[in-house]
């Protein structure tokens, strides 16, 4: 298989931008499109938000069973629940986390920007090697500043090795890489999983045959993203694979489905990766 003339007619079939980075977990051979180029991360962004917060914890700084109250002035709209829920609702920093990655809760993403300090943030991420992953400011759905128009840009090369950092437990201490790849669990099933052979709720298929997903997904106007692992067995055997795949400048209407063309593309890349990793 000629993977990159895979890629290369995947991509121009696509009437945006496209970047993507792949890493073979057994071989560490990669795969590259574009890769280092700054795309915009919408919601992908909160992996390195929520890195740079469990490195707080690991350091003995936070707990994760700090409760965290909801004030009426962390309202924001977009995607999540909290938004729905009454201020006073006090939780534990963990579900605070968990709202942020499982189901990309906006509000819960400002609190911990403003919890963690968005320029520390910013510093430990360049500090731990990932300088090309950018948070350049908190969730807002006014007029954006001209010099900030994106939440959070990004290159595919660095959002594919800090999620691989993540999966090796080599970021942080295996128990706060174990708590991130629990809040990231099963994310992007509409997309990275979406052509994928996941066993059916219930199924006996054997552990050691399962195929995992976990990682996090990004939406914007004309813009999709999605970083994730995806594997078979523990972690520990290196049965499988990594991808981040960003889409940008689709023109077409914007209709916030599901079948938008970025979702349908990252999803038939990986399946592309699935195919070479697992039936070559």
């Amino acid at each position: 298989m000629d993977i990159q003339r895979e890629i290369e007619q995947l991509a121009g079939g696509f009437n945006g931008r496209l970047a993507l980075s792949c890493l073979n977990l057994q071989t560490n051979e990669t795969v590259a499109y574009h890769d280092n180029e700054q795309f915009p991360t919408a919601s992908a962004i909160k992996l390195g938000i929520v890195a740079a917060l469990m490195a707080l914890v690991d350091g003995g700084k936070s707990s994760l069973d700090e409760p965290i109250m909801l004030r009426r002035a962390d309202h924001v709209t977009g995607s999540g629940v909290l938004r729905h829920l009454s201020p006073g609702l006090t939780m534990p920093l963990r579900d605070w986390a968990f709202l942020m990655m499982n189901i990309s809760d906006n509000l819960a993403t400002n609190v911990l920007i403003d919890y963690v300090g968005l320029d520390n943030i910013q510093s430990w991420l360049n500090e731990a090697g990932f300088a090309d992953v950018q948070l350049h400011r908190p969730i807002s759905f006014g007029t954006p500043p001209p010099d900030k128009p994106h939440i959070g840009t990004a290159t595919a090369a660095g959002l594919t090795r800090l999620i691989t950092a993540v999966f090796r437990r080599q970021l942080l201490s295996p128990a706060a890489c174990n708590e991130m790849m629990r809040l990231m669990d099963g994310v992007g099933a509409d997309r990275v999983g979406r052509y994928l052979p996941f066993a059916y709720y219930g199924s006996d298929e054997d552990e050691a045959t399962q195929l995992h997903l976990a990682g996090k997904t990004g939406t914007i106007k004309g813009v999709r993203v999605q970083t994730a692992v995806v594997w078979r067995g523990t972690w520990q055997d290196n049965n499988g694979f990594v991808i981040t795949a960003m889409t940008q400048d689709d023109p077409a209407p914007e209709l916030w489905s599901t079948d938008a063309a970025g979702n349908l593309l990252i999803g038939r890349l990986a399946r592309l990766m699935y195919d070479m990793l697992f039936t070559t």
